[in-house]
């Protein structure tokens, strides 16, 4: 038998509108948010510094924008049409490119102005209606463009998957197996109403349960939808036999049982926001498995999901490796170097996407993509440790490479070859962003959208606690000593605002807690909307303190002056973005030495010539296998963590040892700590689901402060209980990271994961990274009071 192979018959069967999406109609709300919205103009971007980067486009994309306008929502989503004689089971790890690439057609929305097909429609339209007034004030069809962009922007994130099925159906199958590669653990629709209680997956709240009529999967409103936010589910083409007769068409034939198992229907792909998308700390759902659009947001990120274990391996035996080693992250995080794998066992957080029109923007040396030229240009520090530093465009476009596009094309090819321990196939190689523009279309549709999807991502601001209401009424107020904030404030200018505010100071002041305070005094850190609940009555009433920091308005108020100056843009993100070495921070070393983008490997055109000329932090000893027998964890000599490549090096770790100074906006909602989230413990609910409430959320908190200002040291008491990772079970692994092989090596129950995750299977007489202990360091602030400590944790609530 075969799949029905041209081009015409798989786009004609790609397009599809449910009966209830057509049938169903929704008006658009205009209830205020609770959370913060930001409206940033094109002109107030271009101001910060916006757009960044060098990279504009792909070349076709340049040439041909309006065909890219016009087929906006035809492209979000694509598949493979493989040439005749060619498919899936044919096709081998860099093998030729047998195939093109074609949309899966998907139904633009109606004008906002118009009912809606689904709530998730008209919940897009209640946050773009909410923006841009001021300018509504004065030119009326401008704001209307940057409503509409937004709204796009939007469904990318939450509908762009851009042919990412590959990964699960082609490069992981490779390594987990095919018949272990599929979602029925909890896509079945039987599992609705738990997914969030037992894997901390967020329901789509255009779904219901369904029943064989839907395959057995949830009944939806949006046809591509699974039932669970960021899993989008799309046909598959129809089966030939010989004679080119159809004998299984997925449109039409009834359920088999195991289908979903053999993923003989749908296939599935991932949006973006299946990490980020999380419930409104300020406005969480009354049942955290059926939860209203009002209730989501697609930007803070999800602190309580074990995305990869809970989605990706749910169908692998617990005694895989994969399992073993993905499975042992913490809830919310994800081990983002775990398929383009730079074989550190360092899982991290999804990147909390509040506020980045305050974020700081950098000067950066980088190279374009396509012409070779090096030029100084703008850009922010994306990830934990500074990387993605390339701009804006870029950064986004990498993250789809790495869930997934144009894996085939792009991405595997420059692998590592397992088992290959000498040559090119030994190393990683870095992907050519030009290359990958030509042999691979899905870049283009993606490419065309990334305008759109920064101005989304663009509008969205803090979470203040006392903006929140509870699951039972409790306003966010109630969780806060505001008497103590002010006391508070001046803890956290003496020694934390250093590094945690977008106000810098000069280095000459930097560590000398009397300075700071002088030369924060007056400096607002939190909301303009909370700005007197960080001073106290004698400051607001002192005239000099008014004529150094305030701004009388026309009404006679005062108001802070670097809002009156500034506006929306007077929000200090509370974060410097300096990378710091990690051994100045203590923490955990595994992230910090992430090298996919340095020299010679796999994501070099994603990061800065000023990211690869960073100093090196210091030396480490060089630590034998701990797979080894007898000699594992002995050191043997020293290395060199980062620095600048030698003159004629092609493959280093030049710009590792860093992690940046995040921000602490909403930091009273996103606990545990750190960029493990090993700091501080999670809290749940009678029924086994972790509580997502406010006061789950401020519980949390509570103790991830009490821990992260706790000594890390065992012979201090009290002091932080020491997390390292084991295995679970007695398990055997293959020195490849593919997992196959004759040889397996077995790993009795409770070893750390990091024995056999942070060792390089190509390199593997050393380990790549011997750091254990996962929630050690940030020891700043331990020496502080009793009272000093209380004060600064009801301080940073407000945040």
């Amino acid at each position: 038998m075969k799949i029905i192979t041209t081009a015409a018959a798989a786009i004609l069967a790609c397009i599809s509108v449910s009966a209830q999406a057509a049938q169903a109609s929704y008006p658009v709300k205009d209830d205020p948010f609770t959370r913060t919205l930001r409206s940033p103009t094109p002109e107030d971007l271009a101001a910060k510094g916006f757009p960044m980067g060098v990279y504009e486009g792909s070349p076709k994309v340049l040439a041909d924008p309006q065909w890219y306008e016009d087929n906006f929502y035809n492209t979000l989503a694509a598949k493979k049409i493989w040439h005749d004689g060619t498919g899936p089971d044919t096709h081998e790890r860099n093998g030729p490119i047998t195939w093109d690439i074609a949309p899966i057609a998907q139904e633009p929305p109606p004008p906002c102005d118009q009912p809606q097909p689904t709530r998730y429609d008209a919940e897009g339209c209640r946050i773009a209606g909410a923006l841009f007034k001021d300018v509504e004030a004065e030119d009326p069809a401008k704001a209307q463009r940057l409503r509409e962009a937004v709204r796009r922007g939007r469904d990318v994130w939450f509908k762009g998957t851009f042919g990412n099925q590959d990964l699960n159906d082609i490069h992981l199958a490779r390594t987990i197996g095919d018949e272990n590669m599929h979602y029925a653990e909890w896509m079945h629709t039987k599992h609705r109403p738990y997914r969030y209680t037992k894997w901390g997956l967020i329901n789509d709240p255009d779904c219901k349960q369904g029943d064989a009529s839907t395959y057995w999967l949830d009944d939806c409103a949006d046809p591509k939808s699974t039932g669970v936010v960021g899993y989008r589910k799309y046909f598959r083409d129809p089966t030939l036999d010989d004679e080119g007769n159809v004998v299984y068409d997925p449109r039409t034939a009834p359920y088999e049982e195991g289908e979903m198992e053999s993923q003989k229907r749908f296939m599935i792909g991932h949006a973006c926001v299946q990490c980020h998308v999380a419930f409104d700390p300020t406005h969480p759902p009354a049942d955290p498995n059926e939860p209203e659009w009002e209730n989501l947001m697609g930007l803070i990120g999800n602190q309580y999901v074990n995305q990869p274990h809970a989605a990706f391996l749910s169908a692998v035996p617990r005694d895989h490796f994969a399992v073993q080693a993905v499975g042992s992250a913490r809830a919310g995080t994800v081990d983002t170097s775990l398929n383009p794998n730079d074989f550190q066992h360092n899982p991290g957080t999804q990147n909390n996407i509040t506020d980045f029109i305050n974020k700081r923007i950098f000067q950066h040396e980088m190279k374009h993509p396509i012409t070779g030229e090096i030029s100084t240009a703008p850009t922010q520090h994306v990830l934990k440790g500074g990387e993605d530093s390339v701009g804006d465009r870029l950064a986004l476009l990498r993250v789809y490479i790495n869930i997934g596009m144009c894996t085939e094309e792009c991405w595997v090819p420059n692998f590592p070859v397992p088992g290959d321990f000498f040559g090119d196939g030994s190393t990683q190689k870095p992907m050519s962003i030009q290359q990958c523009s030509i042999d691979c279309e899905a870049w283009n549709y993606a490419d065309a959208k990334m305008d759109d999807l920064a101005a989304y991502l663009l509008t969205g601001g803090p979470t203040y606690l006392l903006n929140a209401t509870d699951v039972d009424g409790t306003p966010g107020s109630t969780f806060i000593d505001l008497e103590q904030v002010p006391e508070g404030r001046k803890v956290y200018a003496r020694n934390c605002a250093q590094c945690h505010s977008t106000k810098v100071p000069p280095q000459a002041i930097v560590g000398d807690p009397d300075a700071l305070e002088r030369f924060y005094e007056g400096h607002v850190f939190g909301a303009e909307a909370f700005w007197k609940h960080e001073f106290t009555a004698e400051q607001l009433a002192s005239e000099r303190f008014r004529t150094q920091h305030l701004v009388e308005t026309d009404d006679g108020q005062w108001r802070p002056r670097q809002f009156a100056e500034n506006g929306m843009f007077g929000q200090d993100w509370l974060g410097n973005d300096e990378p710091t070495p990690y051994n100045v921070v203590g923490v955990n070393s595994c992230r910090a030495r992430h090298d996919n983008h340095s020299t010679g490997h796999i994501w070099e055109e994603f990061a800065s010539e000023t990211y690869r000329q960073r100093p090196s932090p210091g030396s480490e000893p060089k630590k034998v296998n701990r797979m080894v027998p007898l000699l594992g964890g002995k050191a043997v000599g020293t290395k060199t963590i980062g620095g600048p490549a030698e003159p004629g090096e092609t493959f280093a770790d030049d710009g590792a040892g860093y992690y940046r100074n995040i921000s602490l906006i909403n930091v009273w909602a996103i606990a545990p700590f750190l960029h493990n989230n090993s700091v501080g413990e999670l809290t749940y609910l009678e029924d086994g689901g972790i509580d997502y409430t406010v006061a789950g959320r401020i519980a949390q908190y509570e103790i991830a402060m009490q821990r992260l200002l706790m000594s890390d040291d065992p012979n201090d008491e009290p002091h932080r209980p020491q997390k390292i990772t084991g295995t679970t079970m007695d398990i055997k692994v293959a020195p490849r990271e593919d997992g196959q092989g004759l040889i397996k090596l077995p790993v009795a129950e409770g070893t750390p994961v990091a024995y056999f995750a942070s060792s390089d299977p190509h390199k593997p007489l050393f380990q790549k990274c011997d750091d254990l202990v996962e929630n050690k360091g940030h020891q700043f602030g331990v020496d502080l009071s009793a009272e000093d400590k209380a004060a600064l944790t009801e301080f940073l609530k407000l945040m």
